[in-house]
């Protein structure tokens, strides 16, 4: 029985040593065409299914040509819940049933009525389209990350695979290290990430995607012609 009992425990430290020395193994380092990602993002149009805010299967639908975004989300089988429209000029909003419209602060899309994501238009079409923005650079002591940042924002994002592909991001504001909105990517279709899930402070929301276009005009929806909301800022 020694000898059995011997073998056992040999097999068994072997087994420790090397899961040990798994847990510890260094993260892959950047794919070597990674620079393939650093591109404008398409014109497109994207419906996913929406879980966010206490509620499940939403609809929401995003059309981008990079620099403008238009957002509605329903709630089926009703109506529209909310319409967002967001470019360097800023942002409006109107909520279901209002004859109205009312401002958003800079830097935020919203996903309901009353919760929104810190990111900006630009940034919010490059991470739904997978790609990253222009003087994208290796993070030295972050092996597998690249970084970037702007007069707004400062982002983060680890790139993997053969075929280069953003699984996690990160975003901020100047002045903190701390991330304001972070998001795990994954199930790609292509470049595309087919599911986003994304947290902003005590708000989580996931993204399934549906379908994809790419092309398309992007012009201000109708709504904007009306009058803005009163007693709102």
């Amino acid at each position: 029985m020694r000898p059995r009992r011997s073998a056992a425990l040999v097999l068994g430290l072997a087994a420790l040593v090397f899961g040990a020395c798994r847990s510890v193994a260094p993260p892959a380092p950047l794919p070597a065409n990674w620079h393939e990602l650093i591109t404008a993002p398409a014109p497109f149009s994207a419906l996913y299914r929406l879980t966010c805010c206490g509620h499940r299967d939403l609809v929401l639908v995003a059309r981008s040509d990079g620099g403008r975004l238009s957002i509605s989300v329903t709630v089926p089988p009703g109506g529209v819940a909310l319409a967002a429209w967001v470019d360097e000029g800023g942002g409006w909003m109107r909520r279901d049933g209002e004859g109205c419209r009312e401002p958003l602060p800079e830097g935020v899309l919203p996903l309901s009525g009353k919760v929104s994501l810190p990111l900006e238009p630009e940034l919010a079409a490059r991470l739904l389209s997978g790609v990253l923005p222009e003087g994208a650079r290796e993070v030295s002591e972050a092996p597998g990350w690249v970084e970037g940042a702007d007069a707004g924002w400062w982002w983060r994002a680890r790139v993997e695979g053969a075929v280069p592909r953003c699984v996690r991001a990160m975003v901020g504001r100047p002045g903190s290290q701390a991330p304001a909105l972070e998001a795990q990517l994954g199930d790609p279709r292509g470049r595309v990430p087919g599911r986003l899930t994304l947290k902003a402070g005590s708000v989580r929301a996931e993204l399934a995607l549906e379908e994809w276009r790419e092309g398309g005009t992007v012009s201000p929806p109708g709504w904007l012609s009306t009058p803005a909301c009163t007693g709102r800022s």
